[in-house]
């Protein structure tokens, strides 16, 4: 497979305030660690784990809408490295759908002002052709032409949300960071979204990391699911090694925790105690605290990430 992105020692660090004057000193919190990630062209990457984990910083830093640090390379060149020139020129080839279509949209725009001003930012100024363009997109995201004079609030959730998908696509990308776009939705528009997204997908040959805590949508739609926990990527496999040779014991209780109108191969596993705080995460292994299989070298010794087979990796002392 051809890699379209690749992710190397990638560390974003939130400062936290602290009381200086009383002789405090400033301490930040870690939201990814070391993160070693390849995106492949024309596959869709799953990226779970719960809330907090670091999941939307990830997505948010491989297009340097934040400044981690590290190396990601889109198509060989380190986008980290680039200037505002060259930034705009990659935000042609990679945009974002945000996870709140009731925030991300303007409320004081039309719907055609909307998908207008990216075009416009990047130098299609020709009316016939924006014209066209949006027409074009707004059809193969299941909307009608006649709604582009409305505005944002006249829409429900799943319309809006169809509305960004149109605006991310407007510059005719080759990669989308999906960030939960459909956990602000009810489950029946839920479907249509995800399988909108697949159609696009196959339609326009994009390659999409898909983020979200959900293994059930994630399982239908991805290729291959990276499961992160306290901003560590635990395990990395192809979606159906996952789910029939799980190795991390927190990604079987995840998938364990799934509802399914079948019988599990897994029986349901409860995680012990809350999800620690990132602000001071567990020495060693970070999930040691919660694992049912944890061993006296998990609190002394951070694992290292094994090679199962070719497209499957754990980060876990089980397996050393």
């Amino acid at each position: 497979m051809e890699k379209l992105l690749e992710i190397k020692d990638l560390n974003m660090y939130y400062p936290i305030s602290a009381d200086t004057s009383f002789g405090g000193s400033k301490s930040f919190l870690r939201a990814l660690n070391n993160i070693n990630l390849d995106i492949n062209k024309g596959e869709i990457l799953g990226l779970v784990g719960e809330s907090g984990c670091g999941k939307s910083t990830l997505g948010k830093s491989i297009l340097k809408l934040i400044e981690p640090k590290g190396k990601v390379f889109y198509e060989g060149k380190n986008i980290l490295d680039f200037n505002s020139k060259q930034l705009k020129t990659f935000r042609k080839k990679a945009q974002m759908i945000f996870q709140n279509p009731y925030a991300s949209l303007d409320p004081r725009m039309t719907i055609f002002s909307i998908l207008r001003e990216p075009l416009v930012v990047h130098g299609i100024r020709n009316k016939q052709e924006i014209k066209k363009r949006i027409s074009e997109i707004f059809n193969l995201v299941g909307m009608n032409e006649e709604d582009l004079k409305r505005y944002p609030h006249e829409f429900s959730g799943g319309q809006r949300q169809r509305i960004a998908i149109a605006r991310a696509l407007i510059l005719k990308p080759d990669f989308l960071v999906a960030d939960e776009p459909v956990s602000a939705l009810d489950v029946s528009i839920q479907a249509q979204i995800i399988t909108l997204l697949k159609d696009l997908k196959e339609k326009l040959n994009l390659t999409i990391l898909f983020i979200s805590h959900d293994l059930g949508v994630v399982k239908y739609l991805s290729d291959r699911i990276a499961v992160m926990y306290l901003g560590d990527i635990i395990e990395l496999s192809d979606t159906n090694s996952l789910f029939t040779k799980t190795k991390h014991p927190y990604t079987k209780a995840l998938i364990s925790a799934v509802p399914s109108i079948h019988e599990k191969t897994l029986k349901e596993i409860k995680l012990e105690g809350d999800l620690p705080s990132p602000k001071n995460p567990p020495k060693a292994c970070k999930f040691h605290t919660r694992c049912s299989e944890c061993m006296e070298i998990c609190a002394k010794k951070e694992p290292e990430i094994i090679k199962i087979s070719d497209s499957h990796y754990v980060k876990c002392h089980l397996y050393d």
